[in-house]
């Protein structure tokens, strides 16, 4: 996916499936599969347009996402997902560690800093969710020292 976005940064215009397959190297199956995934993240857009001497057909080219505000939401939710699914863990982990031998309690002082880490980054990303992007600059900008 990452030579994709690559590939799709790199160019000018939309690419098709056709072009994006010959000039990655990868099969059409998978430039397709990666592609629908991409655009269902939301961090590729397919276009479609006509081609052909009379415009007869329509083919569909894919061009990625550049909007800044419409790939927040993509990084946030993805972000956010990995902060809760670690603090998800970290409750089941706290839960199977009963005894209290010295090698559970190192890993009991472990857990809650990494704990705190994650909730802090839960904590930033909510911040984060509340602003647009040149919200938060201005603000960065303005709390410079």
């Amino acid at each position: 996916m990452g030579i994709l976005r690559g590939t799709l940064f790199l160019e000018s215009e939309p690419m098709s499936l056709d072009a994006l397959a010959e000039k990655t190297g990868y099969s059409k199956t998978t430039v397709r599969s990666n592609m629908s995934y991409l655009e269902n993240l939301g961090m590729a857009r397919r276009v479609v347009g006509p081609v052909g001497k009379q415009h007869r057909y329509k083919q569909h080219r894919y061009a990625l996402e550049t909007d800044i505000e419409a790939m927040r939401p993509v990084v946030l939710s993805a972000a956010k997902y990995e902060v809760h699914s670690v603090l998800q863990a970290l409750n089941q982990i706290e839960k199977n560690l009963e005894d209290h031998s010295p090698e559970a309690e190192k890993m009991i002082a472990i857990m809650l800093k990494t704990r705190k880490f994650y909730e802090d980054m839960d904590r930033f990303l909510q911040l984060v969710d509340q602003h647009t992007l040149k919200e938060l600059i201005e603000i960065l900008d303005r709390n410079k020292k």
